[in-house]
């Protein structure tokens, strides 16, 4: 039997200087982002360190520690006493011990599990999500999942902690040579490749070095040591918590291909990258092969005196730092784990934005109350700089162009046309279509977009229409078609995402109406007319014809009102 969700969430992942920090970093960005939305969290570990478990009490979550020894079976149990204790419904779950069968085990217990994933492999999975972040990640790696399993694929669920969200308006400035040189080879390092990094690096002259490290790293003193032995050009940072700021200080970094890659496309800032632990290899190839790092491949096959060729030459192209930084931003959004959280049932924050004067204002409280209803936080308002930060950002019959630096505070942000794209975008594409004498009239639901309408496709649906409806019929329609898909879109949020589409074939473009278009040819039939005077706005472009020097309007009402538009 399911347990039915609350707003408390168990996390299962472990930390060591054998394992590392990062399956425990990453969780933490999900805890955030559950924290922050009013829940309650606890991480239960058979493994921790004391620096992570004081992150996670300093931003409210709750630490619990079971039994290393008693195998998959009793982890399970133990994992699930906890979730039992806290009356949590999820379970998200990162690490490579926690296999199918701890996973059958937790799910029998009737605990909903998200399951986070590196590999693919081809293996089984027992879990009602699955989330894996890398670029490489797709459908084809998960042949063996249990049915309706949600697959969360790709860089837009990448999993950015809360320090970093406040730098998405944040741009680097390359100005020429590099001589800040941020070095961080993960939590551990048991390998000790941090300092394999620093004796290629101390040969550089004129830079600047600093060196990230865990205070878990069993090498720490053996660092210090070679520090203080004259490396005057290198500082130490244990236990960083201003990676930020440590990012946007640096010009190029050298680090390992885990989990801080994603940290430094956000922050635009280049890297030369090592393979520190297998899971890490095609992290380090897809984002070589996008241009967003430099990879060097396994740490040990490079040499010292490699790495730091790669840097001197790195340092010295200031336009391929550029590049390299521009691709890593815009691969990030920062908004991965406000995506993930939702799928794991938190409610969202949407924000609906209209023009002040339009028609379909009288319907969108329809719209704003049904999202209410089931606990989202919804707001509507007029004027898109008034955007505050959230989820779902819908501009519903807005005419103006929004600022690309306001469509940074939301992770969606939609807009609804009635054509199909990329063929109709522009103006006012369901009056043209019906002058066109059209009844079939697509309705899509995009991404909003620097260029205009030209966003990846989420869904589509059409309006079908009897060929006699005037403009209050056509925009109910209108609105009854939107409103769908809008309402769908979030219902499915966000695994719906998985159905988004490029826009491609042939783009044309509809004007903007002008008053001048609702004129009528006074020598053509009523019959020709017809469509003419069924999409003039009675109130703002009325429908007229100039005789004798003057000015007649002409309003259309049907008497008898039986034209209904269907949505199909």
């Amino acid at each position: 039997m399911r347990v039915e969700p609350n707003n408390f969430l168990l996390v299962r992942a472990d930390a060591s200087a054998a394992i590392g920090t990062g399956h425990v970093m990453r969780c933490l960005a999900v805890a955030q982002a559950w924290r922050r939305a009013g829940g309650r969290v606890v991480l239960v570990q058979a493994e921790g360190l004391e620096s992570l478990a004081r992150r996670w009490t300093e931003i409210g979550a709750e630490v619990a520690t079971i039994d290393a020894t008693v195998g998959s079976e009793g982890d399970a149990r133990a994992t699930l006493a906890q979730a039992e204790k806290a009356g949590a419904a999820w379970i998200l779950a990162d690490g490579y011990r926690l296999g199918v069968e701890w996973q059958r085990s937790v799910r029998a217990a009737g605990r909903r599990l998200m399951l986070m994933d590196d590999y693919g492999h081809g293996g089984s999975y027992s879990a009602d999500v699955v989330l894996n972040q890398n670029l490489s990640a797709s459908a084809k790696l998960y042949p063996h999942c249990d049915e309706n399993v949600r697959l969360l694929l790709g860089a837009r669920y990448v999993l950015l902690r809360e320090e970093f969200l406040g730098w998405r308006h944040w741009r680097r400035e390359h100005q020429g040579r590099a001589a800040k040189i941020l070095v961080t080879l993960g939590g551990s390092d048991p390998d000790n490749v941090t300092g394999r990094v620093l004796r290629g690096l101390v040969t550089l002259g004129g830079v600047e070095i600093l060196a990230v490290v865990g205070s878990g790293n069993p090498h720490l003193a053996e660092l210090r040591a070679m520090v203080s032995s004259g490396l005057s050009n290198v500082k130490f940072v244990v236990d960083a918590t201003n990676m930020p700021e440590l990012m946007a200080w640096a010009d190029v970094a050298v680090s390992a291909a885990g989990s801080t890659s994603w940290e430094f496309a956000f922050m635009g800032l280049p890297a030369v990258q090592l393979v520190v632990a297998d899971n890490q290899a095609g992290i380090a190839a897809a984002l070589a092969a996008g241009g967003v790092t430099i990879s060097l491949g396994d740490f040990r096959e490079v040499t010292p005196e490699q790495i730091a060729a790669a840097v001197v030459a790195l340092s010295a192209d200031g336009e391929r730092r550029r590049e390299m930084g521009a691709r890593g931003r815009a691969l990030i959004d920062g908004h991965g784990a406000a995506r993930v959280t939702a799928a794991l049932g938190r409610k969202l924050q949407v924000t609906v934005v209209s023009d002040a004067d339009s028609w379909l204002n009288a319907s969108i409280p329809m719209l704003v109350a049904a999202w209410e209803s089931v606990g989202h936080i919804v707001s509507w308002l007029h004027d898109p700089a008034a955007l505050g930060s959230g989820d779902l950002a819908f501009f519903l019959s807005l005419s103006r162009i929004v600022p690309a630096e306001t469509l940074t505070r939301h992770a969606h942000n939609l807009v609804v046309h009635e054509s199909a794209l990329p063929a109709g975008r522009g103006w006012s594409p369901l009056t043209w279509q019906v002058l066109e004498g059209k009844n079939e009239i697509p309705v899509t639901l995009f991404e909003a977009a620097a260029g205009v309408d030209s966003g990846d496709i989420y869904a589509q649906t059409e309006i079908r229409l009897k060929g006699d409806e005037l403009v209050d019929e056509l925009r109910a329609a209108q609105a009854s078609a939107t409103f769908d898909l809008c309402r769908k879109f979030v219902a499915e949020y966000p695994y719906g995402l998985a159905n988004s589409r490029a826009q491609s074939g042939e783009p044309t473009c509809y004007p903007r109406r002008r008053p001048a278009d609702s004129r009528l040819d006074p020598d053509k039939t009523l019959r020709e007319l017809f469509n003419q005077l069924r999409v003039a706005d009675d109130a703002r472009y009325p429908a007229f014809f100039e005789m004798a020097g003057r000015r007649f309007e002409i309003r259309l009402t049907a008497v008898d009102n039986t034209a209904v538009a269907r949505t199909a």
